[in-house]
């Protein structure tokens, strides 16, 4: 049975079987129920104190809900031919107690969530209780009050035991769950509250780019969850001059024209290095720190590159100092993260944005990614690209769309052109 499971991970779950650790843990958590099941038949307690619920929830957690589904079912399988634990009355609750704990992980989001894990699975082994008894008989009121006893003791401690050594896990693995993701995207984090007050126009950037992000990320099958939380963070290392960044000019100074071309870029690819530092700093994710090293790859800083080849000439331009020091997006979000990020920013500038100038836009700079090498390290296939393009489209179609000119208003959204003209008319009536 443990063979069966073996091969499945090998086959259909590859990343597992190919690090020690993460089949060193699995193998530790199988040991850990093997050894609560001898406890359980050495004390002679009900079935519905196995603690399959702690294993299931574990692996489901920290990899996904159907390797933890087949695991449950085959301990379940292996426990009802084990002695002491023989027959439906051990494999019946085991495997519906192990089922809902894999699959409730997809209703639960966070950890302080966790007693809804123990109220589902609880009244899994209720229905189970129930099922049996009405095959078999109920065994008398004594028998009935130790098993409600035993399912209540068994999914309150399963479930705060796998959730107070997730992050023991998290560590030995090296795995960020979705769980730990979700804390990292409150916007009361340190880092993020500080961009919202320090660089508030980058922050609202960062809102826009990771819900275009996430959306195209949920799209092609990729996370989404880790594709907003790292675009959350892409931007964190231009609080500290924000004023060099257009987003958060409004008054439309810009410090740049005062400086040089190597000093301007050195500045933008500032932002870059010391927020990848703030991140580790902060002890943020690995994962989402990968968001801010690779989201703009090793792409030159076209602007102030183009200025100083027409200030000093190309041939004493040296090209590394107007270049990203990367490394280029390696996974499937980082690279959409880098697509979303360019999109977004030049819809913004975009005049009068339709759906075929913003679809142009879209193609555009998708090709020109391409076109600079800077997604061939990402495993992204051409079918991607496009829904990801696709999915762009839609969400920035939706956001710049035409709005209607309400009469009451007009006197304040009319440019000043406008208004000129406007005035002129009615002088010239």
């Amino acid at each position: 049975l443990l063979g069966t499971f073996g091969i499945l991970v090998f086959f259909f779950r590859t990343a597992v079987s190919t690090r020690f650790r993460w089949i060193l843990l699995v193998s530790i958590l199988i040991a850990v129920y093997a050894g609560g099941a001898a406890i359980v038949v050495g004390n002679t307690w009900p079935e519905e104190a196995l603690p399959v619920a702690f294993v299931a929830l574990a692996v489901a957690v920290l990899w996904d809900g159907r390797m933890a589904l087949v695991l449950a079912l085959a301990l379940a399988a292996l426990t009802s031919v084990q002695p002491g634990l023989m027959g439906a009355s051990a494999l019946v609750p085991t495997a519906i107690g192990g089922a809902t704990a894999a699959l409730s992980v997809r209703a639960v989001r966070r950890r302080s969530q966790a007693w809804i894990f123990i109220a589902l699975i609880a009244a899994a082994y209720s229905a189970s209780l129930l099922a049996l008894g009405l095959v078999g008989g109920f065994g008398g009121s004594e028998h009935v009050i130790d098993q409600f006893v035993a399912i209540g003791a068994n999914t309150i401690l399963s479930t705060l035991l796998a959730m107070g050594f997730l992050p023991v896990f998290e560590v030995f693995t090296g795995i960020t769950t979705d769980q730990t993701l979700l804390e990292w995207a409150d916007p009361n984090r340190p880092l993020l509250k500080r961009l919202s007050m320090e660089a508030p126009g980058t922050y609202a950037h960062t809102i826009n780019v990771a819900n275009l992000g996430e959306a195209a990320a949920t799209a092609i099958g990729a996370n989404g969850l880790l594709t907003r939380v790292g675009l959350y963070y892409h931007d964190v290392g231009k609080m500290l001059k924000p004023h060099y960044f257009v987003e958060n000019q409004p008054d439309g100074r810009n410090p740049h024209d005062r400086l040089k071309p190597e000093t301007s870029a050195q500045i933008v690819k500032e932002h870059v290095v010391e927020g990848h530092r703030m991140a580790r700093e902060a002890n943020v994710p690995e994962v989402v720190t990968d968001f801010i090293i690779e989201h703009h790859g090793t792409q030159r800083i076209g602007f102030f590159y183009e200025k100083a080849k027409e200030e000093y000439g190309e041939e004493n331009v040296n090209v590394a100092d107007f270049t990203y020091p990367g490394p280029r997006p390696r996974s499937r979000e980082t690279a959409i993260a880098m697509l979303a990020d360019s999109v977004e920013s030049a819809t913004r500038a975009l005049r009068d944005p339709t759906p075929e100038r913003i679809r142009g836009l879209i193609d555009s700079i998708v090709d020109s990614k391409i076109a600079q090498q800077q997604l061939d390290d990402a495993p992204l296939t051409l079918q991607e690209l496009s829904r990801i393009k696709e999915h762009f489209a839609k969400v920035l179609s939706g956001v710049y769309h035409h709005r209607i000119d309400y009469p009451q208003t007009r006197h304040l959204t009319r440019s000043d052109t406008e208004a000129d003209d406007a005035g002129a008319a009615g002088e010239g009536g």
